[in-house]
């Protein structure tokens, strides 16, 4: 059978689907992927395409989702972030490439294979848990002189938390983002969280735009100004740390730049881009992350209780975290994975055909750019039982709620060399701030329902409103 026999919404001739996607008149959401990927379900099965110029195939079965990955090439491609690879390429004064995100091919694996060392070994973020601990430490403090109410969005804390935590990792920097200054908001922290946000908001919807390629449109003006202030401060930061070296000096502690510096087939350009997507990527994506681990565990307080349980026997608030303690902390991974099940980074993962492959009987041609719906699929009682309910034992060898579930239904970081390079980091950070506050803190759900909003990662759609209440000890 043809892709052409693949079922999927009507589309037409140069304008495809893109139709639906228009504001009043269509029925799809580009900031609401996860609720037209429901709506393509339900009216059409497991495999649906759509037309919006390209052939684009939405594919929700487990099974299909593992034949899609196993037959990935050596470098996987996936559809370009062309607004971003045109900013970017527009500066070679300052960039080699577009960056692992929106690089396809040999460029990519050189920057890939070259940088996955400092962050992919097991041995790589467990030298980060001491600094990463000793923020989240300070945030605990901060929550308990300030008086802060579940009025707040607690997500914008968040922010600031990560940044914090991420500029001691990879950069062994201080942002000191809670100070009065900086929460100011025109403060260096304030203006790196607003560049990280305007940089991922704006490009999913510039991927689906094309006047940006005439002229330069707000959107485009915003993305080109949240990197602009990116870069100045990835290259202040980095020229630091070099003439930090030059001096012959050396930090209390090792940061991933360090590693970088210390790699002689990297240039100041490909470590000033990773620097960039760094920054890009861990604030919003492991504070989102975050935001939803507290979501279930505030509106599932039997779950609470037996991580707060867990946490008592491994550690007290005054002991030092090690990796030791996180590697026996197995109800803690289980609930980030739970989480992460429910509220995954992002709906799915994309891929760019390099060839021709066969699906369900289906002959898919090369340049097909695939989604895997894991966010729906997840959902889906034929894959999960009870899929609406957070339930971290299912996660868990022995326990008689143990379930065996397929290992390509919840993928939140990708599958294969295309994964996400900073998977044990950003894990470990988010162990790291979810064991501390609930250490310390009894954590109330003081909201509604929490959806997703998809820019380029899933945002909570709501404040992230929560009450913390000092557990009595």
């Amino acid at each position: 059978m043809n892709f052409n026999d693949i079922p999927g919404p009507k589309s037409y001739p140069i304008l495809g689907t893109l139709h639906k996607y228009w504001p009043i008149v269509g029925e799809y959401n580009a900031e609401a992927l996860d609720k037209n990927a429901w709506l393509n379900w339900r009216r059409y099965g497991g495999l649906v395409k759509e037309v919006p110029g390209v052939n684009l195939l939405h594919v929700y079965e487990p099974e299909v989702i593992e034949a899609v990955f196993r037959q990935d090439d050596r470098h996987p491609s996936r559809r370009s972030h062309v607004a971003m690879l045109h900013y970017r390429l527009s500066k070679p004064n300052i960039y080699n490439t577009g960056g692992l995100l929106s690089t396809n091919g040999p460029d990519w694996w050189r920057l890939r294979s070259t940088f996955q060392k400092n962050f992919t070994g097991p041995q790589n973020a467990k030298q980060y848990v001491e600094s990463a601990d000793k923020v989240a430490c300070e945030f605990v403090d901060w929550i308990k002189k300030s008086e802060l109410s579940h009025k707040e969005d607690f997500l914008k804390y968040l922010n600031r938390l990560n940044l914090e935590v991420i500029g001691v990792v990879a950069m062994n920097e201080r942002f000191n983002s809670f100070s009065m200054e900086e929460q100011m908001p025109h403060s260096r922290s304030s203006r790196v969280i607003a560049a990280a946000f305007g940089s991922n908001s704006g490009i999913m919807k510039l991927d689906k735009g094309i006047l940006w390629r005439f002229f330069k449109t707000p959107l485009y003006k915003r993305l080109a100004e949240s990197q602009e202030y990116l870069e100045k401060i990835s290259i202040e930061i980095l020229l630091n740390k070099i003439n930090f070296f030059e001096k012959g000096k050396k930090g209390a502690s090792k940061s991933l730049l360090d590693s970088f510096l210390e790699q002689p087939n990297l240039d100041i350009k490909d470590i000033t881009g990773m620097m960039v997507d760094i920054l890009m990527a861990a604030i919003d994506t492991t504070a989102y992350a975050t935001s939803f681990a507290l979501y279930h565990l505030a509106r599932n307080p039997e779950c609470q209780r037996k991580l707060y349980d867990e946490a008592s026997k491994l550690l007290s608030p005054n002991d030092p975290l090690t990796s030791n303690v996180l590697s026996k902390a197995v109800y803690l991974r289980s609930c980030v994975k739970e989480s992460l099940r429910l509220n995954p980074v992002s709906v799915g993962v994309g891929r760019l055909l390099q060839k021709d492959i066969v699906l369900k009987g289906y002959l898919i041609p090369q340049g097909t750019v695939i989604v895997t719906q894991n966010m729906v699929a997840s959902r889906l009682p034929q894959y999960v039982k009870k899929p609406l309910v957070f339930k971290p034992e299912r996660w868990i060898r022995g326990s008689s709620q143990y379930e065996n579930i397929h290992p390509f239904l919840s993928l939140p970081f990708g599958f294969g060399p295309r994964s996400c390079i900073a998977r044990r980091i950003a894990e470990q950070n988010i162990y790291i701030i979810l064991i501390r506050l609930v250490q310390e803190f009894e954590i109330k759900w003081m909201g509604g329902d929490l959806g997703i909003r998809t820019l380029l990662i899933n945002k909570p759609d709501k404040p992230i409103s929560l009450s913390f209440t000092l557990r009595r000890k």
